[in-house]
């Protein structure tokens, strides 16, 4: 058990020196992710991270991009609830990498 808290101590660390000032709150999302977002978010798309209290998603396909970014207030109305009002200001949707 200590390794894991030595290995996650060393990856907020890492996170935290590339920028990433809330690595607590990205790394909650991505182990809640399907709760906390609900649907339609849950199982299209995935949290990448929050930096600067921008939460950049990636949709898991090109059409689902468009039918994210209408639900983005009810997104923020839960992250608010979960995680207080304004640890996130604007969330960004992304489509998937090209292939």
């Amino acid at each position: 058990m200590k390794d894991l808290h030595s290995v996650g101590a060393l990856l907020r660390s890492m996170l935290g020196s590339m920028g990433l000032d809330r690595v607590d709150l990205t790394l909650a999302l991505m182990e809640e992710w399907d709760e906390v977002a609900g649907a339609p978010w849950a199982g299209a798309s995935n949290p990448v991270v929050v930096k600067d209290g921008e939460l950049i998603v990636e949709a898991t396909s090109p059409t689902a991009v468009r039918f994210l970014r209408y639900s983005v207030g009810d997104l923020m109305r839960r992250l608010d609830d979960r995680f207080g009002e304004g640890a996130v200001n604007v969330v960004t949707v992304r489509p998937p990498p090209s292939r």
